[in-house]
C-alpha cells in the first residue's frame, strides 16, 4: 500500500508539472504573439507617416517635385532652367492643422537634362529634409532623402513619370499600444509613379518598402512590403501577409 501511495503521489506530481509546463509554453507563445503584433503595428504606423502628406512624407515630396517642374515650365517648350545646369535651394516646410504638425529644413538640388536638339529629356530632383512631425498616433525626429528621376516631360503627355528612391530615418515615439520609442530606417524603391501634371496628384505606381528598427528595449525587427498607389489619395500596403489602406 505504501508503494502504491508513492506511485500515486508521483503520478499527481507529474500531472501538475505537465500542466505548469503547458501553461508556461502557452503564456510565452501568447507574449511572443502580442509582441509581434505591437512591432508590426508600429512598423505600419511609421510607414504610413513616411508616405502621408500630413507628416511631410514621400507623397508630399513627389507632388512638390511636380509643382516645381510646373513652376519652371519644364513641361512646356520654353523651360526656365538651363539644360545641364545644377540649381540649389534651401528653404523651410511647415504645416499645422488639428492634431498634425511638421517642421523641416530642406536642401533641394535639381538638374534638367536635354536632348541634342535642346528638348527636355529628364529632370533630376533631389531633396534632403531634416525636422520633426507630430500626429495623433506617432511623433518623429527624423530626416528624409528623396532622389527622383522625372520623365514624360513632353507637353503632349498628361502625366509625368517618377522613378527613384526615398529614405527616411530617425527616432519615433508611438502613442498607441505600449507607447514604444524606436529608431527606424525606411527605404523605398519606386517604380513608374504617374503624376497628373495638372492636378499634381499621384495617378498610379508602385514601390517596394523595407522597414528596419531597434526599440528602446533592444528589440530589432524588420519588414518588407509593397505599396500600390490607387489614384484616389490612398495607397495599399501589403506587409507580412496583411493588407492596409493608407490615406495619403
Amino acid at each position: 500500500m505504501k508503494t502504491n501511495g508513492i506511485s500515486k503521489n508521483r503520478t499527481q506530481f507529474l500531472m501538475v508539472l505537465g500542466l505548469v509546463g503547458s501553461f508556461i509554453f502557452i503564456s510565452c507563445d501568447k507574449d511572443e504573439k502580442n509582441t509581434a503584433e505591437v512591432l508590426q503595428s508600429e512598423a505600419v504606423e511609421a510607414i504610413s507617416n513616411s508616405l502621408s502628406k500630413k507628416s511631410n512624407g514621400m507623397t508630399k515630396s513627389i507632388e512638390l517635385a511636380n509643382d516645381y517642374a510646373n513652376e519652371q515650365s519644364i513641361y512646356s517648350s520654353t523651360t526656365i532652367l538651363n539644360c545641364g545646369q545644377f540649381y540649389n535651394y534651401s528653404y523651410d516646410e511647415n504645416y499645422t492643422a488639428t492634431n498634425y504638425t511638421f517642421n523641416y529644413d530642406v536642401q533641394r538640388n535639381v538638374q534638367l537634362n536635354c536632348t541634342s536638339n535642346g528638348n527636355a529629356d529628364n529632370f533630376l530632383y533631389q531633396a534632403t529634409r531634416t525636422g520633426t512631425y507630430d500626429t495623433p498616433r506617432m511623433s518623429s525626429n527624423d530626416n528624409a532623402v528623396s532622389n527622383w528621376i522625372m520623365t514624360g516631360l513632353d507637353p503632349n503627355s498628361n502625366n509625368a513619370i517618377i522613378n527613384g528612391t526615398y529614405q527616411r530615418n530617425g527616432t519615433q515615439v508611438s502613442k498607441i499600444r505600449n507607447n514604444n520609442t524606436f529608431q527606424s530606417t525606411i527605404n523605398y524603391i519606386s517604380s513608374n509613379i504617374n503624376i497628373d501634371k495638372t492636378t499634381h496628384k499621384i495617378v498610379s505606381g508602385n514601390a517596394n518598402v523595407n522597414f528596419t528598427a531597434t526599440s528602446s528595449s533592444g528589440n530589432q525587427y524588420s519588414y518588407n512590403g509593397t505599396i500600390t498607389f490607387n489614384g484616389n489619395d490612398t495607397a495599399t500596403l501589403v506587409i507580412n501577409g496583411n493588407t492596409y489602406t493608407i490615406n495619403l
